[in-house]
């Protein structure tokens, strides 16, 4: 099965290194530097029907040139179902206490820069299945 995932990541080698792992294990992936630079960055968002979603997972950073990760997050839910049913993550090496209580309350996965690799393999392992399952 080939998952479908937005990777939003400013770091050039962390942003290929994700890149790679996600395509070993089945995933088509879609990345950008930034939200900004991100097609469905806007108010029409990406177009997509909330029943059909675009994507099967988001994965953002959240320091990022021009927009945060939350923001882009915020500003989706605000225009499009779509971001509201996938499975979502963000990361950063930095949390302030009032953004990791936004992202949990977004319905986000937060991993913190260097993630446990086993901890990230095991969330997306756990979105796979539960997409397998739906398509059966």
């Amino acid at each position: 099965m080939l998952y479908r995932t937005l990777l939003l990541e400013d770091d050039e080698h962390l942003r290929r290194l994700l890149e790679l792992m996600l395509t070993r294990r089945g995933h088509q992936v879609t990345s950008y530097i930034s939200p900004l630079h991100c097609p469905w960055y806007g108010e029409s968002g990406c177009g997509c029907q909330a029943e059909k979603p675009c994507i099967d997972f988001l994965i953002t950073d959240n320091r990022m040139p021009g927009m945060t990760g939350l923001e882009f997050i915020q500003q989706q839910a605000q225009h499009s179902d779509q971001f509201r049913h996938q499975h979502k993550a963000i990361m950063s090496r930095c949390w302030q206490e009032q953004d990791k209580l936004l992202a949990k309350q977004l319905g986000l996965q937060v991993f913190r820069k260097p993630f446990n690799w086993n901890e990230f393999f095991a969330w997306l392992a756990v979105g796979e299945e539960r997409i397998t399952a739906a398509c059966h």
